[in-house]
């Protein structure tokens, strides 16, 4: 397609050949599994990168970065990226979306302006994730119909405007009850309960200490943060049980819960139940 003229360009044609890819007006789905090094590559969209373990260390508009699991890499249109060590890897996902789409959505919810996010490396949201799976199915189906793909984009594209920074504004007003650091700890919550986050990842987003931020969120709420982001865990969990579309152990994982054992020992200590029994008596 030619408006991916340019990226194909920059892929050996033999990785090209071997990556799984979908290609659309407004958004392309690209599963490789291997990265490239050698020569620096070009950014013409907006490219979110979802890896299982981590790339290799890379030059990143000329800055030596070094990456972790769990991490969502975003590139701006104009990033420059030369990875320093070529390697097989597990087939991960790089999904590219087109400025005009990008532009249009933050346009439409009052943001003017060309858009840019403003961290490489963020933290992983199962939301985001959930709805990439779901495109990537999509794709597949043989009566994959150009009107899902659109909606879905759209879908994709809203969501990670809403759930990482960027240059436009992100957070809704404050109410008057709660003070700003505490909204903004929530919201942040809300939005990565399904990656690892501690409260100094918290504390380092709202700019304040762990030990005002914990003694302020427990005076206004009444509950501790970690407890608070439990239970958020575990209300999501059982929707995703409800759904029948995931085993156990899938949701304990796009929760945030470290391991198996410790999500089904929170889980039957904050309903009563099992996750395995709560999702059989749920049908």
């Amino acid at each position: 397609m030619e408006k991916y003229a340019g990226v194909m360009k920059q892929f050996p044609e033999k990785v090209w050949q071997q990556t799984d890819k979908y290609l659309h007006n407004s958004i392309a789905l690209l599963k490789p599994q291997t990265y490239i090094a050698g020569f620096k590559l070009f950014c013409y969209d907006y490219s979110i990168v979802i890896t299982p373990t981590p790339p290799p260390d890379s030059y990143i508009n000329n800055r030596l970065i070094s990456f972790s699991s769990g991490e969502v890499v975003i590139f701006n249109p104009g990033d420059t990226m030369l990875c320093c060590k070529a390697q097989l890897t597990k087939q991960y996902f790089s999904l590219m979306l087109q400025p005009e789409l990008m532009n249009r959505i933050a346009e439409e919810i009052g943001i003017s302006g060309e858009l840019h996010f403003e961290k490489l490396k963020n933290p992983f949201s199962s939301e985001v994730m959930q709805l990439i799976l779901a495109f990537d199915k999509e794709t597949k189906r043989t009566d994959c119909i150009n009107l899902m793909i659109e909606s879905m984009s759209i879908q994709i594209a809203a969501t990670i405007l809403r759930t990482y920074k960027s240059n436009m504004k992100k957070y809704t007003e404050f109410t008057s009850d709660n003070s700003p650091c505490i909204n903004i700890a929530i919201e942040f919550m809300q939005a990565f309960y399904g990656a690892n986050i501690s409260i100094e990842d918290i504390c380092k987003e709202i700019n304040i200490s762990p030990f005002h931020f914990i003694r302020t969120f427990n005076k206004k709420l009444g509950i501790s943060p970690y407890q608070y982001l439990i239970n958020i865990r575990i209300k999501k969990a059982e929707e995703l049980l409800n759904t029948g579309q995931y085993t156990v152990a899938e949701v304990a994982t796009l929760c945030g819960f470290i391991n198996l054992s410790h999500f089904s020992s929170t889980f039957k200590k904050s309903t009563g139940h099992a996750p395995s029994r709560y999702s059989k008596a749920y049908y």
